[in-house]
């Protein structure tokens, strides 16, 4: 499965009206999505127009878009009370690639989550060393002569997914997995226990930013709860 079609399914799965996109680039993921409502956030985005027409044409819904050329801090700040009246129901977060910006996007959304939403996030289980050598961006990372790398760059994410991990073993009020396609997609559902006053604690920390890739290749069902693609159905079906 690609990201496509995993948030396709947790939409149509959960009747999702609202769908929010952190990290839109070009918009090929963002403007195939069939949702009501959808939300995209990417200061440098590079949506075509023509693109755009098309895709009206292939999706009606997509003429109600909202496109926010800003970055996901000052999308959170600026619609606040906006998605406090209309909350999020499917968010996928593929913005920067950092350790600390994945991890507050991560609980920006959680802050604005509907009670049944999902989070996906993007390159969570790079598959090579240099693919997930921390950098600020792709452009950064080609800068740094990283020894191997292909241009194939995912960052260090999957360090946001394990301090989820460890630091939902307190309240035990989220699920949190990864699934083993498409360089890793990280899925973040709260329980019923969920309570936003939980994400207080909720932190970046110089103990995950400074986990090593071997860290994580050593054990990445027990460091990023890896899964096989086909257990997000079988999830699915246990929570309907």
């Amino acid at each position: 499965m690609n990201r496509l079609e995993v948030i396709q399914l947790l939409i149509n799965h959960t009747k999702a009206k609202n769908y929010l996109e952190i990290g839109v680039f070009d918009g090929r993921t963002f403007l195939e999505v069939k949702a009501k409502r959808k939300h995209a956030v990417d200061p440098s985005m590079k949506i075509s127009n023509r693109y755009k027409f098309h895709s009206i044409r292939y999706d009606f819904k997509n003429l109600m878009n909202k496109y926010f050329h800003q970055t996901s801090d000052a999308y959170f700040e600026s619609q606040q009370k906006k998605l406090e009246q209309n909350k999020i129901d499917v968010a996928f977060i593929d913005g920067l690639h950092t350790y600390t910006q994945t991890l507050m996007d991560v609980k920006n959304v959680l802050i604005h989550l509907n009670t049944k939403g999902i989070i996906v996030m993007h390159d969570c289980s790079p598959p090579t060393k240099a693919s997930g050598w921390p950098a600020n961006s792709l452009e950064n990372a080609i800068t740094l002569n990283i020894p191997d790398f292909k241009n194939e760059w995912c960052g260090d994410s999957w360090k946001a997914i394990h301090h989820l991990i460890e630091w939902n073993k307190k309240f035990n009020a989220l699920d949190i997995f990864v699934l083993n396609c498409d360089y890793g997609l990280g899925i973040v559902k709260p329980k019923n226990n969920f309570s936003v006053s939980m994400l207080d604690s909720l932190k970046p920390d110089s103990i995950y930013e400074t986990l090593s890739y071997e860290f994580l290749n050593s054990n990445r069902s027990g460091v990023i709860n890896l899964k096989e693609e086909n257990y997000i159905r079988e999830y699915l079906n246990k929570n309907p």
